[in-house]
């Protein structure tokens, strides 16, 4: 396997979420709005029937400074991880949150908030330090 590879079992839900998450096997989504993008772009199309009905409750910010709108999706009663995920992001912009948390912290806790198991977030961890570390050598 190269070093750009994942390990098996390890990768993103992109294209997928919406569908995991009224499974209500994943707690939370988060996608990225750059300006200029639309919902089909960013991956979070069709959430919105979802939210209108109240089977998803949606977050969002808007960063003034980058016209970058993160957006939380979210089932009902698991509000407190995009809540805490926009916490965090902010913190990350501002920089308070490297004066507290190291990269792993931070890879840790989006995990977590994202419902993925700790086993697993674990293995993301080593393989991204091992592509960190091909690199450097």
């Amino acid at each position: 396997m190269s070093k750009r590879t994942p390990p098996p079992g390890i990768g993103s839900h992109n294209g997928r979420e919406l569908e995991i998450m009224l499974r209500g096997e994943k707690p939370m989504a988060l996608f990225a709005a750059e300006p200029g993008m639309d919902a089909e772009d960013i991956g979070d199309a069709h959430f919105q029937p979802y939210v209108a009905e109240g089977y998803l409750l949606k977050f969002s910010h808007l960063d003034p400074a980058t016209s970058v709108e993160e957006r939380c999706y979210c089932l009902p009663t698991e509000e407190w991880r995009c809540k805490l995920c926009l916490l965090i992001s902010r913190m990350c912009r501002s920089g308070q949150a490297f004066d507290v948390f190291t990269s792993n912290d931070l890879a840790r806790l989006e995990g977590t908030l994202l419902g993925y198991p700790k086993v697993d977030i674990e293995v993301f961890i080593a393989h991204a330090a091992s592509r960190t570390s091909s690199r450097t050598d």
